[in-house]
């Protein structure tokens, strides 16, 4: 029988605190996160996927996850998955952006709005480097092989083992592996699950840099997929116009977490979902070529 001690960590059914799940209890506490900047990429995700704008998204999302009823699926906010090496929590949890469970779905949605302008995604490689000491390196060696092993045991993936993630999948981006692996974390199709992941991209419809930049992030996004031989999920590039940069930047462009506060009462970015897309990179058990 175990004790207190290895009972601890199992799921049984313990919360803290009574959330009611209301959309301004998540905006108090993105108030808190850390906001580096009035288009930091939180900002734009959270106004999208607001009560108001759920019925819409239901019908952008209908083609792909006919299914999908936004409005009665649970959507948590800053959503942690551990990454474990024989039942034990190892590194930093990844966080996904918004993790969206409903029957038959679990969607990991990931933001994104300036990132993919100014910086490149850390790859693989590049982090495993990272670890100054043998002992830093072997532990992001079994980081890195738990998160491939959600994705495995949900089989999502056609990767035969370690050795052929270490020929192919070095210059995956860091964040991609781990964020499909959040997706995948307890899911699959033989437990009746479908794993989504979802990449919202938003991007200045004025800006024809920023367009552009864009569409070369799709293209990485395509070839990460493609390198991890990804299979019998959904994976799905949203790409965004917001057609305001302008009128925010001059509205709200001093603000940094108080500006949760502010999208109470106020439109922050305006969005134009006549001309939002809807990339099926993967469906379900096509492998991306």
């Amino acid at each position: 029988m175990k004790n207190r001690k290895q009972m601890i960590d199992d799921e049984r059914g313990y919360f803290f605190g009574f959330a009611r799940g209301t959309y301004g209890e998540v905006l108090s506490e993105l108030g808190k996160t850390k906001v580096n900047s009035w288009r930091t990429s939180s900002i734009p995700l959270a106004e999208f996927w607001q009560p108001t704008n759920l019925g819409r998204i239901g019908g952008l999302l209908a083609k792909h996850l006919p299914d999908f009823n936004p409005v009665c699926a649970l959507k948590f906010f800053e959503f942690p998955t551990d990454a474990l090496s024989d039942g034990e929590r190892i590194g930093r949890p990844s966080m996904t952006d918004i993790m969206i469970l409903e029957a038959g779905v679990q969607i990991a949605v990931e933001g994104k709005m300036t990132e993919y302008v100014y910086y490149s995604d850390k790859t693989v490689r590049e982090w495993m480097n990272e670890g100054a000491s043998s002992a830093g390196i072997l532990l992001r060696h079994r980081i890195h092989r738990a998160w491939l092993c959600y994705i495995h045991n949900a089989g999502c993936t056609c990767l035969s083992g370690l050795a052929e993630f270490s020929s192919n999948c070095m210059d995956v981006s860091y964040q991609f592996l781990h964020r499909t692996a959040s997706a995948c974390n307890k899911a699959g199709v033989k437990d009746g699950t479908i794993p989504v992941l979802i990449y919202q991209l938003f991007y200045d419809a004025k800006d024809f840099e920023h367009v552009a930049k864009m569409e070369a992030y799709k293209e990485s996004l395509r070839g990460w997929a493609s390198a991890l031989k990804l299979q019998n999920m959904k994976f799905l590039i949203i790409a965004t116009p917001v057609t305001n940069m302008v009128e925010a930047k001059e509205k709200f462009g001093s603000m940094h977490g108080e500006i949760f506060d502010a999208m109470r009462d106020n439109d922050i970015y305006k969005f134009d979902f006549d001309a939002t897309t809807v990339e099926a990179v993967i469906d379900t058990d096509k492998e991306v070529r």
